[in-house]
């Protein structure tokens, strides 16, 4: 059996992590700041880049795992719009063994802040190649190492904002209180209270809250006005309903 780790905002990932645990006959579950303890024969862990490393959150999940079985196969996935050289390295570290596979899955950008989203039907095809190759890899439990974490992923990842960068976001006018954002904030951040959201100050910054309004009214930086995204396959409702699979 296997069972898949999953930290995901806009579905890029949760879409990578359920193919992979049906190519493997396993199952996802949602990363969050609950230590986990595993006697799985193969274990994984799927999450996007965030500023050329890993999200707190994830970070914070590797320091944390135990695994009791000491021949599982663990892997890691990590999902990237653009280029993230050694990203993947920043859990190797922190991880109870060193994983046995590592890969890059290129996907849409969408870290509307700084840019639109990248997606088009030719990145999704290239995508799924490139997913179908590695779940192939994973079934046969080859081995493969990830680039090195450097001094310019540290550096970067200096830059990342903080549990209390949900300051920064802005509220429009359109704001109805429909409590998407609430549903959906992977690490309950977020608490609509009369028909507004208030944010906790304890923001993991994956922007899920900004992607999935309805209104469009959460912004973020340069976000206003540029389309949001979500994976072409992935629904709002799949992304509740995995941030409610832990419990």
């Amino acid at each position: 059996m296997a069972t898949i780790y999953c930290f995901s905002a806009t579905g890029n990932s949760l879409h990578a992590a359920k193919k992979i645990a049906k190519g493997l006959n396993g199952k996802v579950l949602p990363i969050t700041r609950t230590p986990v303890q595993t006697d799985e024969e193969v274990v994984g862990i799927v999450f996007p880049a965030f500023y050329f490393s890993a999200p707190t959150i994830v970070r914070n999940f590797a320091k944390t795992l135990k695994l009791t079985n000491p021949e599982a196969y663990l892997f890691v996935v990590m999902t990237s719009g653009g280029m993230a050289p050694g990203a993947t390295g920043a859990l190797h570290r922190l991880l109870p063994k060193r994983p046995n596979y590592t890969a890059e899955l290129k996907t849409a950008d969408n870290y509307l802040p700084m840019y639109p989203p990248s997606h088009s039907d030719e990145t999704f095809e290239k995508e799924q190649t490139q997913l179908t190759q590695i779940i192939e890899d994973l079934k046969a439990k080859h081995t493969q190492h990830g680039s090195r974490y450097t001094p310019l992923n540290w550096a970067v990842r200096l830059a990342m904002p903080g549990i209390k960068s949900d300051k920064k976001f802005k509220l429009g006018a359109s704001c109805n209180g429909c409590g998407v954002c609430e549903k959906i904030c992977p690490v309950n951040n977020i608490k609509v209270e009369d028909n507004k959201p208030t944010f906790l100050h304890r923001c993991e910054h994956c922007l899920a809250c900004l992607h999935a309004c309805p209104a469009g009214t959460i912004d973020y930086g340069k976000s206003v006005g540029r389309a949001r995204y979500r994976h072409p396959e992935i629904s709002v409702t799949d992304l509740i309903e995995y941030k409610g699979a832990s419990s």
